[in-house]
């Protein structure tokens, strides 16, 4: 009995794996319903697609289709799922034509989600405690007091410093960046791998405190010392940390006569409480961080030069979100979860929506996109989450399409001039020539013509 096209695709759609097949060029021919269930998406939207379109979405984190494209053989890849947050097993097999070129690709996907979690419940229960305190202890002495969401280079690049300077225990450490960018968290990494992990762990906002208050809270002060004062007198958080480590966050709005007294401290290890006339020595590290230019503040007299350079030993920075773009869809994902889990929602991202994620500046950082989060998992009616349930600044800000012309020139030329700018720009920030056109909506062969173009003659 022969079997039709159409028995064919019966049976394919009955397959409890996720089955799809493309071109020799990766571009989607068909995809059946389980594998669209896997990725949370449509077979509409799959329509006329390649997988490297999909990567580009951050539907998933690999591609085995792409691994058959260059190496022409049958390839295996385990991978995750950002939309379903499903882990899938995917095999891709090439399907050759009479020359020898891949006419076909057939991709194969399991979920092994249940599969790995079914694997460790058969494992023996003390094995799995022991593991679980391996990987925490380990996570710990890496990573510091949680798991760090970041894929980005830079990021890990401060991560990986603050974990060195951390076997230095008494060298002072600055760390700068933008509100909201986990200043403080870099702190944490220092001191959790830091000799001093066990000791006193103090942590104090400087702007967050009244400035009349600020100097008796660090110093602390002897009994009768001002009107109001405790009568037995009080320690100061310097006192506190004695043995360990003092985190002072937003160092730039310390005043001038309070940055003298720090100074002092970190010259010659000891403080005197208000009212006291005893020093009491000190064995503290201190880290400081701050999102002002501190040598601009110099300049301008509101910050001391001898101070920053006691403070500047080593210095830390961490890039505002909006430049490490790799690590914009993972802290979405990790902030979805947290969310649902929270208040019991299944809410996800759509991939149109996500595209609006990654072009938008960030201005509050991390502690930005964590509220928009919470705020779209609570107000959002839908499951999905559209980009029409973005606040308004998503469409708005970040786009600047005012053109500064120093002088009249002729338009052709103007036009040339913003082209070559919005080209070099597309480049720097994406990386490639493919995603850069992408953005611009032009072809890959365009840009590499207008590229040639502007190259002077020879």
């Amino acid at each position: 009995m022969a079997i039709s096209t159409d028995m064919i695709f019966e049976i394919l759609e009955a397959s409890y794996d996720g089955i799809w097949i493309t071109d020799g060029a990766g571009k989607i021919l068909y995809a059946n319903s389980a594998n669209t269930e896997l990725l949370g998406i449509s077979k509409e939207y799959l329509e006329n697609k390649t997988t490297q379109n999909l990567l580009d979405d951050k539907l998933f984190s690999d591609s085995v289709i792409l691994e058959v494209l260059k190496t022409k053989k049958q390839a295996s890849k385990i991978s995750h799922n950002y939309r379903t947050n499903l882990v899938v097993l995917a095999t891709a097999t090439p399907i050759f034509d009479k020359m020898g070129e891949i006419k076909y690709i057939l991709n194969n996907v399991r979920n092994i989600t249940e599969l790995n979690a079914l694997q460790s419940k058969l494992r023996d229960k003390d094995e799995i405690i022991r593991m679980q305190k391996m990987e925490l202890a380990d996570m710990k002495a890496k990573m510091g007091i949680g798991s760090i969401i970041a894929h980005s280079k830079s990021f890990l690049q401060s991560v990986e410093l603050a974990q060195r300077v951390a076997r230095f225990g008494d060298s002072t450490v600055l760390i700068s960046g933008e509100s909201g960018t986990g200043k403080e968290l870099i702190a944490d990494i220092i001191v959790s791998n830091s000799d001093r992990a066990q000791k006193p762990f103090i942590k104090i906002n400087c702007g967050a405190i009244p400035e009349n208050l600020l100097e008796s809270e660090l110093f602390g002060y002897e009994k009768g010392a001002f009107t109001g004062a405790d009568s037995k007198g009080k320690k100061g958080l310097f006192e506190l940390a004695n043995g360990g480590t003092i985190f002072l966050d937003e160092i730039g709005d310390l005043r001038l006569h309070l940055q003298v007294k720090l100074l002092r401290v970190l010259q010659q290890k000891q403080i005197q409480r208000l009212g006291g006339s005893e020093p009491i020595l000190l064995d503290v590290r201190v880290i400081t961080a701050t999102h002002r230019d501190l040598e601009k503040m110099i300049k301008e007299d509101m910050f001391r030069e001898d101070l920053y350079y006691r403070l500047n030993v080593v210095t830390i920075h961490i890039a505002p979100l909006r430049e490490r773009t790799e690590d914009i869809m993972p802290l979405v994902q990790y902030y979805l979860d947290f969310f649902n889990k929270k208040y019991g929602t299944n809410k996800k991202v759509s991939a149109n929506t996500v595209s609006y994620f990654e072009r938008y500046p960030w201005h509050g950082n991390v502690r930005e996109l964590e509220n928009l989060i919470e705020n779209m998992v609570i107000t959002t009616p839908e499951n999905i989450i559209e980009k029409d349930y973005l606040p308004n600044k998503f469409f708005v800000e970040g786009r600047d399409n005012s053109v500064n012309i120093s002088d009249i020139m002729p338009l052709k030329k103007a036009i040339r001039i913003v082209e070559k700018e919005l080209i070099e720009k597309a480049l720097e920030k994406y990386g490639s020539i493919r995603k850069a056109a992408k953005v611009l909506d032009i072809n890959a062969s365009t840009i590499v013509r207008k590229l040639q173009s502007y190259q002077p003659p020879k």
